[in-house]
């Protein structure tokens, strides 16, 4: 006798794992009851025996230990909706996350803080998990499995540095994700990172990928900085140098004058 599987909801029976206890019985009238729950649920049998208002009894349990999105759900397949924003705060706004059911992907948007629809998540693992069919291989339930998986960039136009865990390598290192779309192989730290992949080993040939070091426009930026710094500080220079040789000339023409009437004054009394 085996367990029967539950009708389909929420949870379902990715994986189970079943338990019986069966004592002999013969092939009687069955009498059944089924008594389901959210993760568990129970099937008892109370089987006639040979001997007169005697029972035999058989109990099959299962445990479903996994979520399976059976479907996707409607508020999935609402359309991105930024709200409305507060009169108070009408230049304020939210980063979120929408499901776009056509390319089974999670992205970012501008959130103005209220209205909106049930299709934003405040984060890509919360989005994907609730909408996507893909979720489990892509943000397991269980995490470490992630630690086996290839960093993802991303396929937007942010740097932010995250951590990944190379299992070739054991090591936890530094990426930068653009800042959409990617895998559960992506941490806010290094701690964060050891916590849950520390001692996964895959094995594997391949040569340790460099970690980066400071972005390339975080450089260029310096750069331009220092360069935008020394030009302003050459044109203030050059501005109070200018405006010290205006204040000067004034009284070189002051002293002519003063000087010429006595250079004529011989001439005029003549």
């Amino acid at each position: 006798m085996m367990c029967k599987h539950p009708p389909p909801m929420a949870v379902s029976n990715r994986h189970s794992f079943c338990w019986r206890l069966e004592r002999t019985h013969t092939d009687s009238t069955m009498k059944q009851l089924v008594i389901f729950g959210a993760l568990v649920f129970a099937t008892f049998y109370m089987v006639h025996s040979e001997v007169p208002g005697k029972f035999n009894h058989l109990v099959c349990l299962c445990a479903y230990t996994s979520v399976t999105v059976l479907s996707v759900s409607e508020h999935c397949l609402l359309p991105q909706d930024v709200g409305t924003a507060p009169a108070s705060t009408a230049e304020d706004f939210q980063i979120m996350l929408y499901y776009d059911a056509a390319k089974d992907l999670c992205y970012p948007f501008k959130y103005l803080g209220e209205g909106g629809n049930a299709n934003r998540f405040t984060l890509e693992r919360l989005c994907m998990r609730n909408c996507s069919a893909k979720a489990e291989e892509i943000y397991p339930v269980d995490e470490s499995k992630a630690c086996h998986f290839k960093k993802a960039l991303g396929e937007c136009f942010g740097t932010y540095l995250r951590y990944f865990y190379d299992p070739i390598h054991e090591k936890c290192k530094k990426f930068h994700w653009t800042g959409c779309v990617g895998n559960g192989n992506r941490f806010i730290d290094h701690q964060a990172c050891n916590a849950t992949c520390a001692g996964i080993h895959d094995e594997g040939s391949e040569d340790e990928e460099d970690e980066p070091d400071t972005p390339i426009a975080l450089i260029l930026g310096v750069v331009l900085g220092i360069t935008g710094g020394i030009i302003i500080g050459v044109v203030i220079f050059l501005v109070i140098q200018s405006n010290k040789n205006h204040k000067r000339a004034p009284k070189k023409v002051k002293e002519a004058k003063m000087e010429t009437p006595l250079q004529q004054e011989p001439i005029e009394m003549a």
